[in-house]
């Protein structure tokens, strides 16, 4: 009895401080791989209001998102590089655009 309950004490302040690490991080926000982040990238740019029309495409690798594709002017395609740069689990962006 004198081990049971200094046992349950320890064991829910481990499992507090287990939940309060956790507490405020969505983990399903941020995808893991390469195409789980190209799809997040893709899905951004056609919610997106000024590039949604522009027929662009993302890929992924390791990291490095490579946006394709056609944009009407230089601000779609500064918009378009600053909707795919703000996606979770990319560190940086190749641009291979081109005007029409």
């Amino acid at each position: 009895m004198k081990r049971t309950i200094p046992f349950l004490i320890l064991s829910a302040l481990l499992s507090w401080s287990g939940c309060a690490a956790l507490e405020g991080q969505d983990l399903a926000a941020e995808p893991t791989s390469d195409d789980g982040i190209a799809a997040v990238a893709n899905s951004r740019l056609n919610d997106d209001a000024v590039v949604g029309r522009a027929m662009l495409s993302v890929t992924v690798d390791n990291g490095l998102a490579i946006l394709y594709g056609t944009v009407p002017d230089e601000a779609a395609r500064q918009r378009a590089l600053h909707v795919v740069r703000g996606t979770p689990g990319v560190y940086d962006v190749l641009d291979r655009t081109r005007k029409r």
